[in-house]
C-alpha cells in the first residue's frame, strides 16, 4: 500500500457507498464507507470477524475490492487471520486516504515565475534595419 494514490481516488476510496451496496454486518448493521467498517468492527467481538472471514472466504476483501474499489487495500488485507489486524489495516488506510485529500494529492511542480528584467533579457533582439530592405525590395 505505499502506491502513491491521486486525490480524486482517495476521495472516492473514502466516500459513502450508497445503502443498497452497503457491507451488511451480521449484527445488523449496514456500514457504507471504510472509517464505519473499522469502527464497527472496533466494537465488534471476534465471532463477528470469524463469521465473516474463514478458510472458505474474506467478506471484507471482496466488499472493499468490488464495492470500495480499493484493490491495494483489499490485496492487503486478503489472508488476515485476527481481527485486530484487520482494524489496524483498514485504520492505516483510512488515515493515509485522508492525509492524501488534505494535502490535495501530489503537488504539481510550477515553474518559478520570471521578473520583467529577466523576461526582457530573454527577449529576442529586434533586427534593425529589415525594414529598410524590404522598402527598397518593392520598388
Amino acid at each position: 500500500m505505499k502506491r502513491k494514490v491521486p486525490a480524486a481516488l482517495a476521495k472516492s476510496i473514502l466516500a459513502k457507498v450508497p445503502f443498497q451496496i452497503s457491507f451488511w454486518l451480521c449484527t445488523n448493521e449496514n456500514l457504507r464507507s471504510l472509517s464505519a467498517l473499522s469502527a464497527a468492527l472496533q466494537k465488534a467481538d471476534d465471532e463477528v470477524f470469524r463469521y465473516h472471514v474463514n478458510r472458505d472466504k474474506n467478506d471484507f476483501e471482496v466488499w472493499i475490492r468490488e464495492v470500495i474499489k480499493d484493490k491495494d487495500l483489499a490485496r492487503e488485507i486478503a489472508r488476515v487471520k485476527t481481527k485486530e489486524t484487520l482494524v489496524r489495516k483498514i485504520t492505516e488506510r483510512v488515515e493515509d486516504l485522508t492525509g492524501v485529500v488534505k494535502r490535495g494529492g501530489a503537488k504539481k511542480k510550477r515553474k518559478p515565475k520570471r521578473s520583467r528584467q529577466s523576461k526582457k533579457r530573454q527577449a529576442r533582439p529586434r533586427r534593425r534595419g529589415s525594414g529598410m530592405r524590404r522598402r527598397v525590395a518593392r520598388q
